[in-house]
């Protein structure tokens, strides 16, 4: 892919992840482009969210075997998977909301579909030797990740000069919900 192109599609996850209704107008200005070239790359809105989500998806799958690859130890590889997911920051965040729910990008990429199946074998893991607490279901694990990731990027888009405190604050609470811990009763 040539520079110009990788350019219009970082900013056009960046503008989208900000407001899903960007113009082609509003991202071609956004790195002093005009209209006119970044119609010469997409034709429409539609070929380029399409090659957004080729390209983001991809690229976290990447991220995905990395954090796998990076060790053996099953926490350590769902903590550098956290990082990752923070890191890259608008490429998580427009898969993430992009269609109102992350679990239909699962039918238009086939790296998205790869990437959650390894995330998810991944928490299987982590539940079937006991790390998680047994009450929690898998959804709830799952949901619980994205929606914590999500409000760190949320807080770091805020406050750029916290990103490392928010990160590790992330991790903490994250952690603490989902890790074993005796049973709570709820009446």
């Amino acid at each position: 892919m040539n520079d110009t192109k990788t350019k219009i599609i970082s900013a056009a996850i960046k503008a989208f992840s900000k407001d899903p209704n960007a113009s082609m107008e509003e991202i071609a200005e956004s790195i002093n482009l005009s209209r006119r070239t970044l119609h010469r790359y997409f034709k429409g809105k539609s070929e380029l969210i399409e090659e957004i989500i080729d390209y983001a998806s991809n690229l976290c799958l990447q991220k995905t075997k990395e954090s796998i690859e990076s060790s053996t130890d099953p926490k350590i590889q769902l903590y550098t998977m956290f990082l990752c997911d923070i890191k890259s920051g608008y490429q998580f965040r427009f898969l993430y909301h992009y269609r109102d729910n992350y679990k239909g990008m699962e039918n238009e990429s086939s790296d998205f579909k790869e990437m959650m199946q390894t995330f998810r074998d991944l928490l299987k893991k982590l539940k079937t030797i006991g790390l998680f607490n047994s009450q929690l279901t898998m959804d709830w694990i799952e949901s619980l990740y994205f929606s914590t990731i999500d409000a760190a990027i949320n807080l770091i888009l805020e406050d750029e000069s916290r990103t490392q405190e928010i990160t590790e604050m992330a991790w903490i609470s994250y952690f603490n919900a989902v890790s074993h811990s005796k049973k709570i009763k709820t009446n």
